[in-house]
């Protein structure tokens, strides 16, 4: 049985490939129009699951001129502005959260997105419902370190899972199962001792995720909801 699933955003449950390319491409226009980015190395960084500063810095053509609050704070802004044109829901999400919601499963949302991006996107498909906002933790947050760092785990979502549960709310890792798309998110799931399901489906790179043998590998959200109906017994909760 499990206690809680982490979902990753960004290729897992929502499809933000355009969108986050889009947003990358505005902010070269601004900050370095003379530019050509180097499109198969970003590709290949966001199928890693790279975040922002490591992403700009790695494809920037002088890093020692990098200034990673301008770039990250100019591509966000870009982001919130252009995203909603290209940002959509994977086939079968509403169905997922409220399949894990009926069986009592917690659900939360670990990303190396910055959460206001996660949240608006939610609202905006009226999925917020399904995840207590405490429970989308992200870039940005007190404490938390991306992926594939598993540290956050223990310093800050099980405290946050604590809040919405209360203190006597005890989850251990081999009952958490981490639903993820690149190798930063089968690396954390490693890191923090839980099990791993792999969407092919995602940005990233089949390859090297398939080397790292995670216990589910899925092309479908609902097959997420296939394994959960099958291996965790129902514990109807109210929603929160």
């Amino acid at each position: 049985m499990t206690d809680l699933i982490i979902l990753d955003f960004d290729g897992t449950i929502f499809d933000t490939r355009e969108a986050i390319q889009h947003a990358a491409k505005l902010t070269f226009t601004t900050l370095l129009p003379a530019y050509e980015i180097p499109y198969a190395k970003a590709r290949r960084l966001m199928a890693t699951g790279a975040g922002l500063p490591e992403t700009f810095r790695a494809l920037h053509p002088d890093p020692s001129t990098f200034d990673e609050e301008k770039w990250v704070s100019t591509y966000r802004f870009l982001y919130a502005t252009h995203e909603e044109k290209f940002t959509r829901p994977f086939p079968g999400l509403r169905e997922l959260l409220a399949g894990l919601h009926a069986r009592g499963i917690r659900i939360a949302i670990v990303s190396n997105k910055a959460v206001p991006a996660i949240k608006a996107a939610l609202a905006r498909t009226e999925l917020l419902e399904f995840v207590p906002e405490m429970l989308i933790i992200g870039d940005e947050i007190p404490g938390f370190k991306r992926k594939p760092d598993g540290a956050s785990f223990a310093e800050v979502l099980v405290p946050r899972l604590k809040a919405v549960y209360g203190e006597g709310f005890e989850v251990e890792p081999g009952r958490v199962l981490m639903v993820g798309d690149t190798m930063a998110d089968l690396k954390y799931a490693r890191n923090i001792g839980a099990r791993v399901c792999w969407c092919r489906f995602g940005q990233g790179d089949k390859e090297e995720c398939e080397l790292l043998k995670a216990d589910y590998a899925v092309d479908s959200l609902a097959e997420v909801l296939e394994i959960a109906a099958k291996e965790w017994l129902p514990q109807p909760m109210e929603c929160r």
